[in-house]
C-alpha cells in the first residue's frame, strides 16, 4: 500500500472491474463490496502507517525537503477541513493515496477519520465502478450500431483529439520551432 498505491492508478482498476461486471466475467455487487472493503482496509493501513511514521519521515533527509512550512500547511488544512478534507481528497488523484498517511501523521483521531473516509470510499469506488459498468454497455451499443466500422471511428476520434491538442499547442506557441528547439535542448 505503501508504493504499489502510488503508482498503480485505481481509477483504472475500479472501471475494468465495471467493465468486467458488465462483461459477465464478475458479478456487480460482490464486485463493488470487494473493492470498498479493500480501500478501506488500505486506507486504514496508510493511516496507521502515517501514525506510526509521520513523525520519523518529517525528520529524515526527504521530510527535511519537504519543509516545516509545507507539513505545517498540509497539517492546517486537515484540521481546518477535518473529515470533509478526507473525504473531498479520495477524489482527486494522488491525493487520495497521501491523504489517509497525512491524516494519521498529523494526529487526526481515527474516530474523525473513518466514517468521513468510509463514505468517500463508497462515493468514489461506487461510482467509478458503475461508470466502467456503463462503458461497457455503450461500448457494445455504439459496437452494435457501428459494426465493422468501430475501428475507423475510434481511429477517426483518435485523430481529431490529436488535431485539437495540436491546435491547443500551436495556440499558446505561435513560434513552434523556437518552442521546439528551446525544449529539445533544456
Amino acid at each position: 500500500a505503501v508504493i504499489f498505491g502510488l503508482v498503480v492508478p485505481g481509477e483504472a482498476t475500479l472501471l475494468l472491474v465495471g467493465f468486467l461486471a458488465y462483461a459477465g466475467t464478475l458479478r456487480l455487487a460482490p464486485a463493488l463490496l470487494v473493492m470498498i472493503v479493500a480501500a478501506v482496509i488500505g486506507d486504514t493501513l496508510a493511516f496507521r502507517a502515517g501514525r506510526r511514521y509521520g513523525p520519523r519521515l518529517r525528520a529524515s533527509g526527504l521530510g527535511t525537503r519537504v519543509g516545516p512550512e509545507r507539513w505545517q500547511r498540509a497539517d492546517g488544512l486537515l484540521n481546518r477541513l477535518g473529515g470533509r478534507g478526507v473525504f473531498a481528497a479520495r477524489w482527486i488523484a494522488f491525493v487520495r493515496t497521501l491523504v489517509p498517511r497525512l491524516a494519521g501523521a498529523a494526529g487526526m483521531p481515527y474516530r474523525r477519520f473513518a466514517p468521513w473516509n468510509l463514505a468517500g470510499v463508497v462515493g468514489w469506488v461506487g461510482g467509478s465502478v458503475l461508470a466502467g459498468y456503463l462503458a461497457g454497455e455503450s461500448y457494445e451499443t455504439v459496437s452494435r450500431l457501428l459494426g465493422r466500422a468501430t475501428g475507423a471511428a475510434l481511429v477517426l476520434l483518435a485523430a481529431l483529439a490529436a488535431v485539437v491538442l495540436a491546435g491547443r499547442w500551436l495556440g499558446r506557441n505561435p513560434d513552434p520551432v523556437r518552442a521546439l528547439l528551446s525544449r529539445a535542448t533544456a
